[in-house]
């Protein structure tokens, strides 16, 4: 169980002689056993999480590890404790008003000082 499957490589075509077809096919294919495979795993683990205490637990060499998270409920904090009698409970945080900077400036402007960021494909 420790060590995974070994994934067969499925034999590729040269990629210069794939059509724009067949790769966003491929993709398609690809994307949609990934999804069974995410919800396999998704289920799988629901399983794990009733079966199994929070802790770490070392299950036939493999380190199977179940979390609780928590955090602070801010809402009470907020009803409790308002900001008018404590504020040293709160902050204050400033900031680029995106709306007012649009109404501003013109659009060829604002486009001289886009940050441009990583291509992304999303195919639907």
């Amino acid at each position: 169980m420790s060590t995974p499957a070994p994934i067969t490589p499925i034999r590729q075509p040269e990629q210069k002689h794939q059509s724009t077809e067949h790769l966003v096919g491929e993709r398609a294919s690809l994307k949609a056993d990934a999804e069974h495979i995410a919800d396999r795993i998704a289920q799988i683990d629901a399983q794990l999480v009733e079966r199994l205490p929070v802790g770490t637990h070392d299950i036939d060499g493999t380190k199977v590890q179940v979390r609780e998270y928590s955090r602070l409920d801010t809402e009470w904090v907020a009803a409790e404790y308002p900001q008018a009698d404590y504020p040293q409970l709160y902050m204050t945080t400033t900031g680029v008003d995106l709306a007012a900077v649009k109404k501003q400036f013109a659009p060829a402007v604002l486009e001289e000082h886009q940050v441009r960021g990583a291509k992304s494909v999303v195919v639907r």
